[in-house]
């Protein structure tokens, strides 16, 4: 029933979007809707919108504005944007979606839209087949129709994202066994499995300590947010085992919220000790006092993981078996 409203991928932004990627898997068109999309509810484009499509535009994308309000009102923003436009759009008629590829010189195959309702912009993108990002309402400040449609969102959302926690999501500090259950997990249930550790090394062609050497651990968390925007959007029936730091970001946790059900592994400063003995990979197992410093960045994160968590596993005197069990029964995951 609701299934053709569900977008294709959702962000919490239009500027979350990694559009870079984007181009990389072929699109070369961008439809945009403006209130609430771009900038608030009536507003002008500001620096940040037309910083966007300057960087479209360097990165080689066409672009074009679709919005169901009046010519005054598009034109206003466009101003500083300069970019195709139709007011007046009727979404989510499927007309001027086709008129906004032929104005681009694009197709159904390499265009996205990008739109923040979605029984206007979402439905009619999905009408004729064409990719899209539904993204979180820049203001909640609308019109009393549009407040209305909200509450109904929800009610998509609700199932939309409900569908989504078909991916389980594993977190944990280091030791705590994440990899190598995710893996059996993933077997297991005939899951998919990745690892945002694994992924982030793949990318940058190097190791995560050197990662945290040359370049810090901000452009490394960086690097963790931008992987979980993209997974959160494509993923489906996969277990993820993430990096023990990856939930000191509140965005990423809220974000790995988005993508499945998360589980924390549980395990003692004796259990993470003894589980990475003779791992020599980890520059804080070379501390002298390894166990006080274990024990101090633990109590840092512990209530993190919790809070983060839809349930926590104590995972100490445990085999990955006896993980996997309690994951299946407690979790409702078959």
């Amino acid at each position: 029933m609701f299934r053709k409203f569900y977008p294709k991928n959702y962000a919490e932004s239009t500027y979350d979007i990694n559009y870079q990627k984007l181009y990389q898997n072929g699109y070369r068109g961008i439809i945009f809707d403006i209130d609430n999309t771009l900038v608030e509810h009536g507003a002008d484009a500001n620096k940040k919108a037309i910083e966007l499509f300057e960087q479209l535009k360097n990165i080689g994308f066409k672009a074009c504005l679709i919005s169901n309000n009046n010519e005054e009102r598009v034109t206003r923003f466009n101003t500083d944007i300069k970019m195709p436009y139709i007011y007046n759009g009727k979404k989510p008629s499927s007309k001027n979606y086709i008129k906004a590829m032929e104005m681009m010189e694009t197709n159904i195959d390499n265009t996205v839209f990008i739109g923040d309702q979605l029984f206007t912009d979402i439905y009619g993108a999905n009408r004729i087949g064409m990719m899209n990002y539904a993204v979180k309402p820049i203001s909640p400040k609308e019109e009393i129709q549009i407040v209305i449609k909200r509450k109904l969102e929800k009610i998509v959302y609700h199932f939309y994202f409900k569908h989504k926690k078909k991916n389980i999501v594993l977190i944990g500090f280091m030791g705590s066994g994440k990899t190598s259950v995710a893996k059996a997990l993933a077997q297991k249930l005939d899951f998919n499995f990745l690892d945002t550790d694994l992924l982030i090394e793949e990318g940058e062609k190097t190791t995560i300590n050197e990662i945290f050497s040359n370049k810090g651990p901000d452009y490394f968390r960086q690097l963790e947010t931008d992987l979980l925007i993209e997974l959160n959007s494509n993923i489906k029936k996969t277990v993820l085992s993430t990096g023990g730091g990856i939930i000191l970001k509140k965005k990423n946790v809220k974000i790995l919220k988005q993508t499945g059900k998360i589980i924390y592994l549980d395990a003692s400063v004796e259990t993470i000790i003894k589980r990475l003995d003779g791992d020599d990979t980890r520059p804080l197992l070379a501390d002298e006092n390894k166990e006080a410093k274990i024990q101090e960045i633990l109590n840092d994160r512990i209530s993190i993981y919790k809070n983060a968590a839809d349930f926590t596993i104590d995972t100490n005197n445990k085999t990955i078996a006896d993980i996997i069990n309690i994951i299946i029964k407690q979790g409702g995951v078959s």
